[in-house]
């Protein structure tokens, strides 16, 4: 058997031992035996420092083991000694900086490395995006109007499209917030797509909207939510909560719980407010305003845990017993996501 001497202490290294150790590292790791594996990882690097995937493998333990904070070190070294594959270990590395909330130091390595332009095609989403939420996470690093030049205008383009695209919530917020706070009408056909996007959160999407109202965006809009379908152009749109209907549901609920109840009062608006947000731009069906603001009335009467007597609540509304069971029926369909929204959007939704 040929045998190979290696490393500061002249071990003698038997040919193919790296790889084994390699190799059972990866099956303990699969099998969440994170330490075992570390172990595994640290004697293959012992043996061969240049060792790709031994090295890569005792980050990955690293990680499994909550030790972000060591995994980092790792990648840094990995990427400062050009081992492995480079863009994938900088996605790594840069998604613990992440972690670690470290996000100035991820936003001046990417800035860097996509000022070189060689990332490839496949990879440059996933950067940018990564590089829109650690600039938004960061106090000193905030998109300006003044910081926007002409020379990094097409890179902060870049970015906020990532933005739009991102899974996180949070993030893909702030890069809609960043769009409509710098004026970038160059991005109306990826805010276009962003509303038409299903999959977006509706609140977002009716953001979205406004904001092409808001630049004037004459261009028809084909829109769709569950089996709805609607075809709008975003310039003749009027404002969320603008609406004549709105106007007289929000008249008819004070009328009646203004001075009786404004902690009730209260509820039904944000339950209204909320659902026209997640409706819009739909029109309300059946357009009876005072069977809604009884439909209104009586699911955030349920919602408080008191009483209501339908019967004398409709007559005081003055209205038609089945509108507003048929206005109540579509506010429940809507209640679990609205009562999601009303709770979590004050953390990343402000209208």
């Amino acid at each position: 058997m040929k045998e190979k001497k290696q490393g500061k202490n002249n071990i003698i290294l038997f040919p193919g031992l790296v790889k084994r150790l390699v190799e059972e590292g990866m099956n303990e790791l699969k099998q969440k035996h994170a330490e075992k594996a570390y172990k595994l990882f640290a004697e293959a690097s012992s043996y061969d420092q240049g060792d790709p995937q031994a090295r890569f493998g005792t980050v990955l333990s690293l990680i499994e083991l909550n030790r972000q904070q060591e995994a980092v070190m790792e990648t840094e070294k990995l990427l400062n000694e050009g081992i492995g594959n480079y863009f994938e270990i900088l996605q790594v590395h840069v998604s613990l900086l992440v972690q670690l909330s470290r996000y100035d130091q991820v936003v001046h390595l990417l800035e860097a490395v996509l000022s070189e332009d060689k990332i490839p095609a496949k990879d440059a989403e996933t950067f940018y995006e990564l590089l829109h939420f650690s600039r938004q996470m960061s106090e000193s690093n905030e998109y300006s109007e003044a910081s926007v030049s002409k020379q990094n205008q097409e890179e902060t383009m870049l970015e906020l499209k990532a933005g739009l695209h991102a899974a996180n919530e949070p993030a893909k917020w702030n890069a809609l917030q960043t769009v409509r706070k710098l004026g970038l009408t160059d991005l109306t056909d990826e805010i276009r797509s962003f509303v038409q996007n299903k999959q977006t959160n509706p609140l977002m999407r009716t953001y979205a909207l406004q904001l092409l109202h808001e630049w004037g965006d004459r261009k028809p809009l084909r829109y769709e939510r569950d089996h709805q379908v609607v075809v709008i152009t975003p310039s003749e749109l009027e404002e969320p909560g603008e609406r004549q209907v709105d106007q007289a549901i929000r008249e008819a609920l004070e009328d009646q719980l203004e001075q009786e109840d404004p902690i009730l009062l209260h509820m039904a608006k944000q339950l209204h407010h909320t659902y026209l947000l997640m409706t819009y731009p739909f029109e309300l069906n059946p357009e009876n305003p005072k069977a809604w603001a009884c439909a209104f009335h009586l699911v955030a009467a349920e919602q408080l845990g008191l009483e209501t007597d339908e019967t004398t609540m409709v007559q005081c509304y003055e209205c038609e017993r089945f509108d507003v069971l048929s206005a109540s029926h579509e506010i429940e369909a809507l209640e679990q996501d609205i009562l999601l929204e009303a709770q979590n959007q004050n953390e990343w939704f402000h209208t």
